[in-house]
């Protein structure tokens, strides 16, 4: 059985709160281990800190769910496959986002009650595609704090797989300034495409093709949310996908867009060590926000 971890939100509360007075008591926490018993409650282990935690046990899922915050958040198997320290930083951060969303619903709830509603919590992280020494997450989080509605964005990382570090989508490149520029083109005309299969109503090709160009600039483009493509050739990369979280480069209404840059469009310019990891042509993946 998968790894799967149930907080206390009572317990997340004492561990936010830490030093202040009158703090809740903390409810029993259990987590399942592959062909293991369920442990006896250990009270203190709200989360596993990755820092000093085998990846094996690290949580595959994290469910809170009471009257101060519903909380689901995922971790594609996948992420555990490779250097610890890729595992370790993803869960890491979930938790951090997880106490800190429920310090903050447990404040405004005491000096609200009245107009406070449970906050909303979503956490999904897969692997997009990955070919040694590098791998590519995808991660959806939403956030519901109040208000008309939820807020939600994606998140894409690039790994090396061997030492576990992080890497910018420029470290890839041999000159990412000028992989920019090559780039420019590819990435407009693919928003303005997907802006009219989504939007046909407000605008044609030409307009969003300019409202691309004033929404992102050339030296943007390699600087943000950028996840690795799997490929039509079997373990390899087919290109990367740039991500836009809703008001990005559009209305809320409009959503997220997910932009494929297809590998045959910048791999004269990847650094050696990488080149042999890109092959093909970008294959279908199923989104994290899908």
């Amino acid at each position: 059985m998968k790894n799967a971890l149930i907080l206390s939100s009572a317990l997340l509360v004492v561990l936010a709160a830490c030093g202040k007075k009158d703090a809740p008591p903390a409810d029993p926490v259990t987590f399942d281990t592959p062909g293991t018993e369920t442990p006896a409650v250990q009270p203190a282990a709200v989360l596993p800190d990755p820092l000093t935690t085998a990846v094996a046990d690290l949580p595959r899922a994290i469910t809170v769910d009471d009257d101060t915050l519903k909380a689901d958040v995922k971790f594609d198997d996948a992420i555990f496959s490779f250097a610890p320290a890729i595992a370790m930083d993803v869960v890491e951060d979930a938790r951090t986002f997880l106490q800190a969303m429920q310090e903050d619903a447990a404040a405004l709830k005491e000096a609200d009650p009245e107009y406070f509603r449970p906050y909303g919590l979503k956490i999904d992280w897969i692997v997009s595609g990955a070919s040694s020494p590098l791998a590519g997450l995808e991660g959806f989080v939403y956030t519901y704090t109040g208000g008309a509605h939820g807020n939600y964005m994606t998140d894409g990382r690039v790994y090396d797989t061997l030492t576990g570090d992080q890497l910018e989508a420029r470290d890839l490149f041999t000159d990412s300034d000028a992989t920019a520029a090559a780039l420019a083109d590819t990435v407009y005309k693919a928003i303005a495409e997907a802006k009219v299969a989504r939007n046909s109503n407000m605008g044609d090709y030409d307009f969003f093709l300019d409202q691309s160009k004033d929404a992102v600039g050339v030296s943007d483009i390699l600087m943000g949310e950028i996840s690795l493509v799997g490929s039509t050739e079997p373990g390899k990369l087919g290109g990367f996908a740039i991500h836009y979280a809703p008001y990005e480069i559009g209305s809320y209404a409009e959503g997220a867009y997910h932009i494929t840059v297809p590998q045959a469009a910048f791999h004269n310019f990847l650094k050696p060590e990488y080149a042999a990891a890109f092959a093909g042509e970008p294959a279908a993946v199923k989104r994290a926000d899908e």
